[in-house]
């Protein structure tokens, strides 16, 4: 699958470079992360950021997944993290999920719900516009999450359930919540 770039009022969604190993390292390693992605090892390290680079190559070229850095557009310099993944595509059923990350200096200034919209006018458009041609995307978080919350609901996403005791983060079992964002939206 082509990885496009795209380009929003502030941001360029892009792919992570091998020299930001040290970057996605730093974001990666802080106690939002280590409660709310529990599977991320901490410290997460500029070697694991190497392998995690490798990996996103790996199932980006079996079509599994999108991954964009989420860079500032004058600087160039990586705030975040953005994935299309879980991407089904079964007859006209064309849905895929979300997720984000921060870098703990970017956060609070509404780029991520900037680089979902960006990504969700991308992923609607038809394909011979240049885009995927869903239907459908979603986000799922812990319900103690209350800043991807805001963020999915600033992106224009709706709350479309609550699955009570479903979302393991580090210290116990929280309910998850999702989000979701029709094209008809």
């Amino acid at each position: 699958m082509d990885h496009p770039v795209l380009e929003t009022a502030r941001l360029r969604l892009r792919k992570w470079r091998e020299d930001e190993a040290v970057r996605i390292s730093a974001a990666r390693t802080n106690q939002a992360t280590a409660h709310f992605l529990p599977f991320i090892p901490q410290p997460f390290t500029v070697e694991d950021a190497r392998f995690w680079l490798k990996d996103l190559a790996e199932q980006a070229a079996a079509g599994t997944r999108f991954n964009w850095c989420v860079a500032d557009a004058a600087t160039d310099q990586g705030l975040g993290n953005i994935t299309l993944f879980g991407i089904h595509v079964r007859g006209a059923v064309r849905d895929a999920e979300v997720g984000y990350w921060m870098h703990p200096e970017a956060q609070g200034g509404g780029v991520m719900s900037e680089a979902i919209q960006g990504v969700a006018q991308w992923y609607f458009a038809p394909a011979n516009d240049g885009g995927f041609g869903g239907r459908r995307i979603f986000i799922r978080t812990a319900a103690s999450n209350t800043a991807a919350r805001r963020t999915a609901e600033k992106a224009g996403f709706r709350h479309v359930g609550t699955e009570r005791a479903a979302f393991e983060i580090g210290t116990h079992v929280d309910d998850k919540i999702t989000y979701d964002l029709l094209i008809t939206d």
